[in-house]
């Protein structure tokens, strides 16, 4: 057994459901976008991560969802911009480019690769990062020497969500109710549209890859019998923090994420169905004009 973690075979069940998902072939546009972030990046891409929407029901005119794993901020970013992603990570960002007579879109976000990999792990305290990558997602543009600790990482980031989790949930009698459980836990640690049934509607979506990591991870770490104080504390404390570390970002996004309004507007929309009004006033000066939107929205309980 790895000193603090998985026994060596829940890890392998675990990294096989990973690596299946993680190797999967990325659609021919996004091979097409991960190109021209690392024409755009140079030397210091390190890899491009493919999750989302997009990913689950393929929409070549929809907006593919990327996180950008770079070697050095300052150096994919400026200094500016580099200093914000290593204050508040990711930096978000937009890309269109042609593809076999049409245009494709990305919402890119990008992080160093050690950023990726304290992300992944317990000394991580929010569920930002790890929350995210626990879930199935294919790596795409990382050298193939590089690819069996990008897996690690991956795998890493699926023990750290259950450690943190478990904890929280109590008893749970099987591996769907564990990670919808666990995957709704991480969502209310950030400002979402999505409602509770996404959650579950996300793992029935990956049916075997929430079996095969579940049935591993409950077989290894023993789910307690209840829910503990230490837990309860832990999770509103992240909860709290996700909230404004979620308004940071997109105050951030305004400024590195060309039509960030727009896209926020449209997200919005399309999970809740309430049209998103941005008003001009709103658009001219988002720092003073955007909260009393923001207010309305929350009090509509667009999103949560």
């Amino acid at each position: 057994m790895r000193p603090g973690g998985l026994d060596e075979r829940a890890r392998a069940r675990v990294r096989a459901a990973v690596q299946t998902e993680a190797t999967r072939p990325a659609p021919p546009e996004v091979e097409t976008l991960v190109g021209a972030l690392r024409a755009r990046f140079g030397e210091t891409f390190a890899g491009a991560l493919f999750y989302g929407s997009c990913r689950r029901h393929p929409d070549p005119d929809g907006i593919f969802d990327l996180h950008v794993l770079v070697h050095d901020l300052r150096q994919a970013l400026g200094p500016l911009q580099g200093a914000l992603c290593r204050l508040l990570p990711p930096t978000v960002a937009y890309l269109e480019v042609p593809y076999d007579g049409t245009t494709v879109r990305c919402k890119y976000a990008v992080l160093s690769l050690r950023q990726f990999r304290r992300g992944c792990s317990r000394v991580a305290f929010h569920s930002y990062f790890w929350g995210r990558y626990a879930q199935p997602l294919t790596l795409v543009g990382v050298d193939a020497d590089e690819l069996p600790a990008r897996l690690d990482d991956l795998v890493t980031a699926v023990e750290t969500l259950a450690r943190r989790a478990l904890p929280r949930l109590g008893p749970v009698p099987d591996a769907r109710s564990y990670w919808s459980g666990a995957l709704r836990l991480s969502y209310r640690a950030e400002l979402r549209p999505e409602g509770d049934d996404r959650a579950l509607a996300l793992v029935d979506a990956h049916h075997d890859y929430y079996h095969q990591t579940g049935e591993a991870l409950l077989a290894a770490l023993a789910a307690p019998q209840r829910v503990s104080a230490a837990s309860r504390l832990d999770w509103g404390v992240r909860i709290v923090l996700g909230k404004l570390l979620s308004v940071g970002r997109l105050l951030k996004g305004l400024f590195t994420f060309d039509g960030a309004l727009d896209y926020v507007a449209w997200k919005l929309e399309r999970h809740t169905g309430v049209p998103v009004e941005i008003t001009p006033a709103a658009r001219r000066r988002p720092l003073l004009y955007l909260w009393p939107l923001v207010w309305r929205l929350w009090r509509q309980r667009v999103f949560r």
